[in-house]
This record gives C-alpha cells, sequence and structure tokens, in this order.
C-alpha cells in the first residue's frame, strides 16, 4: 500500500507528536491536516474527506473516544488509528468496539506507526469479490447492500456501526460457514494479538439486538458452541 497523495487527518494536541509524524511522512508526500482539538477534529472528519484518521485519546474540548463514537454512530468509514499513551488491555479493547481500526501506543516508532497505516489503508481499500452484489432474503425480508454499506428489513434501514455491517456481511456470504472467533478478529479488525476475542461477542450481540428491534423474527448469525459464529437463512431454532 502507497501513502503517496494520501489525505490524512491528524487530530492530536501534542506538537512535538505532530512534528514527528509530519517528518516520518515526508517522504511520502501525504497531505496532512492538524486539528489541535476534538471539537475541530470531528468537524474536519465531518466536512471532509480524508483516507484515514490519526486520533489521540486525550484530547481538550473532546476526547477521542466520543470523536470515534459519533463519527461511526453517523456513518461515516473513514479508518481511524487511535495514538493514545494509555495501555490497558481496557481501553484497547474499548477502542476497538467503537470503531477504531488499529490502536498504537506512545511512544512509537516510526516504522511501526507507518506499518499500521499501511496495514489499515490495505484493509480498507481491497477490493472484494462481488462487493457490489446485494444479497437477498426473502423469507427474512431482509436485504444487505454491500455496496452502500446499508441493510433493509421490509424496506426499512437498519443503523449498524461499519464493523457491525462488515463482520455481518462476511458472515452472509460465506453462509453456512463456520468461524472461530479469532478468525474474525483478525479478519474483520486487523488483529490477532492484543485483542480479545470478546470484541466479537459484543459486536455479534449488538447486531442481534438490533435486528430483532427491527422486526426480524429469525436472526441468521448463530453460535457454535467452542467453534464460533456463522450465518444461515434456514429457518430453525437460534442458538444464542
Amino acid at each position: 500500500m502507497n501513502l503517496h497523495g494520501k489525505n490524512i487527518l491528524v487530530i492530536e494536541d501534542d506538537q512535538h507528536i505532530f512534528a514527528l509524524i509530519k517528518m516520518m511522512l515526508k517522504s511520502y508526500s501525504v497531505n496532512l491536516d492538524l486539528k489541535p482539538d476534538g471539537e475541530s477534529g470531528l468537524e474536519a472528519a465531518r466536512s471532509q474527506k480524508y483516507h484515514l484518521i490519526l486520533l489521540d485519546i486525550m484530547l481538550p474540548k473532546k476526547d477521542g473516544w466520543e470523536i470515534c463514537r459519533e463519527l461511526k454512530d453517523s456513518g461515516i468509514n473513514t479508518p481511524i488509528i487511535i495514538l493514545t499513551a494509555k495501555v490497558e488491555e481496557t481501553d484497547k479493547v474499548l477502542g476497538l468496539e467503537i470503531g477504531a481500526d488499529d490502536y498504537v501506543t506512545k511512544p512509537f516508532s516510526p516504522r511501526l506507526l507507518i506499518a499500521r497505516m499501511k496495514a489499515v489503508l490495505r484493509r480498507f481499500e481491497s477490493p472484494q469479490e462481488s462487493a457490489n452484489d446485494k444479497l437477498s432474503y426473502e423469507t427474512m425480508n431482509l436485504i444487505i447492500d454491500p455496496q452502500n454499506y446499508n441493510i433493509e428489513i421490509d424496506g426499512k434501514k437498519v443503523a449498524l456501526t461499519p464493523k457491525e455491517f462488515e463482520l455481518l456481511t462476511f458472515l452472509a456470504k460465506n453462509e453456512e460457514q463456520v468461524f472461530k472467533r479469532e478468525y474474525l478478529l483478525e479478519h474483520i479488525w486487523g488483529f490477532d494479538s492484543y485483542a480479545e476475542t470478546r470484541t466479537v461477542d459484543e459486536h455479534i450481540k449488538r447486531i442481534r439486538q438490533k435486528l430483532t428491534k427491527a422486526g426480524l423474527n429469525f436472526i441468521p448469525l448463530q453460535t457454535i458452541w467452542g467453534v464460533g459464529y456463522k450465518f444461515t437463512s434456514k429457518n430453525q431454532k437460534d442458538k444464542i
């Protein structure tokens, strides 16, 4: 993945960190936009188009958790890498659960951050086979539209976060195939080391709740005990 020409938003109040990022990306000719507080950063992310957001957590006016949550809830799918001095496992899990795509702790090496940026952009931009084909399930009156990140039940849209949508769509495209939590965590989030598998469980739980609230009587996401999850459109009792 080439970073050349990418538009990157850096929401960071530490000028030294921004200077480091600017220096390490100089050879890539990226377009960097710095916002030193949460409110201006959120406004920029909403009003302008970026390929990637580097987001600090401890910010004046509005913290990084709020920014990440508000962006994902509003349907903005720009990938986010969280930059923070927080190293607790619970903080890492929280970042993933509210929609962050990666998590880098300070102090970080330039090589590590660049590698993570390339990896996130690669996952985000990689074309998927039949990515634009709608998935339709007449027995459930369910339509999944990967191109527009849209789900409809009985013609009504269901609001899912980007990661919830990606998880549901991946399982639906591989109907009846069982996937371990670890595989889903690595495939959807790109993590296989420090993230907890309960991240997957929480996303499955929220998807089920939203589908049920939208009026879907049969929930196609099934738990295969001791293994993981699968998607099935066969009308059988859901194993929760």
